[in-house]
């Protein structure tokens, strides 16, 4: 059984009426956003990764799943299972770092010890914005948008796991932070229909969104920023599409309203969001490009593939 198999299948066990299991957060009683994520050594990250980046992908992978709902992270959750009680004291000064830069506190959590690597897990809980944001409101005729370009983050992977030797630092995709504050913004407006965030990569969770929304994703080559990648010498749309823990948001806006979206995020956060497609009716995700529409292959990550 894949992971989304399992997600599912667990909400359709526990009769989830309420929608609590199957988007990025869950939404409790109308205001509280929950979320929740782990990191597995030799999974998520090696032994010889630097444990300052292991702590920030933790906190930005949790703190992006409330900003892709428009909610603002508050609390913070921490457990740790580890092999020597020396790491304990190393974690301390780098929570603190990460609570300070995304302005949340820890509240409490759990620690336990270890005999196969380091687990660390967090549980985010977070305040719902002005308008709730979920991956099943895509609309016909919206605007797919991007907030920021995506690829690096495999491009780096592959330098540190010695795949590939790219002109690249090997801890760069850990550095990514998690947007919360146009996570924040984006709820204050009535023209976002749908959000997510680039966990496991730009075509399985656009994938997502199209398939909650009952709705066809169509991508369309020409607005893709693939100059971005250019330097490293790959296939950029591969990896454009395939990049995971990117943790940039995609979002899809009213078409009428969608120019002014763009200008509204431009003025008062300084980001220039990407047009990258059009939502349409029918299903699935596709790439239009010179002319001819292509199906898009899903190929972005999954536990237990």
């Amino acid at each position: 059984m894949k992971e989304f198999e399992f997600i599912k299948k667990l909400g359709d066990t526990f009769n989830n009426a309420e929608n609590l299991i199957g988007d990025d957060a869950a939404l409790i009683n109308d205001n509280i956003l929950i979320s929740k994520d782990i990191l597995v050594e030799n999974v998520h990250f090696l032994k010889t990764t630097p444990l300052e980046h292991v702590i920030h992908k933790l906190f930005t992978a949790n703190i992006s799943d409330i900003a892709s709902m428009g909610g603002t992270s508050k609390y913070v959750f921490l457990g740790i299972a580890a092999e020597h009680k020396e790491i304990l004291e190393i974690i301390i000064p780098l929570v603190k770092k990460e609570c300070e830069k995304y302005n949340v506190t820890l509240a409490g959590g759990d620690t336990t010890s270890s005999k196969s690597g380091l687990f660390l897990s967090l549980t985010v809980v977070g305040s719902k914005g002005k308008n709730i944001l979920m991956r099943s409101g895509a609309c016909e005729n919206d605007i797919i948008f991007l907030s920021r370009p995506v690829g690096k983050c495999k491009i780096s992977l592959e330098k540190e796991l010695d795949i590939k030797n790219h002109n690249i630092n090997k801890y760069e995709h850990y550095k990514v932070c998690a947007e919360d504050k146009l996570g924040s913004f984006l709820s204050s407006l009535d023209f976002i229909t749908s959000a997510t965030d680039i966990s496991d990569g730009l075509s399985t969770d656009l994938y997502n969104i199209a398939e909650s929304s009952h709705k066809k994703a169509v991508i369309e080559y020409n607005k893709l920023p693939v100059d971005y990648l250019k330097e490293y010498n790959v296939n950029s749309l591969d990896y454009i599409l395939s990049s995971g823990e990117e943790y940039a948001l995609l979002f899809t806006a009213k078409k009428d309203s969608s120019q002014i979206v763009k200008n509204l995020i431009k003025d008062k956060l300084n980001i220039d969001i990407i047009p990258i497609g059009r939502i349409e009716k029918g299903s699935g995700i596709f790439l239009e490009k010179d002319g001819h529409m292509q199906s898009i292959i899903l190929s972005g990550y999954e536990h237990f593939e």
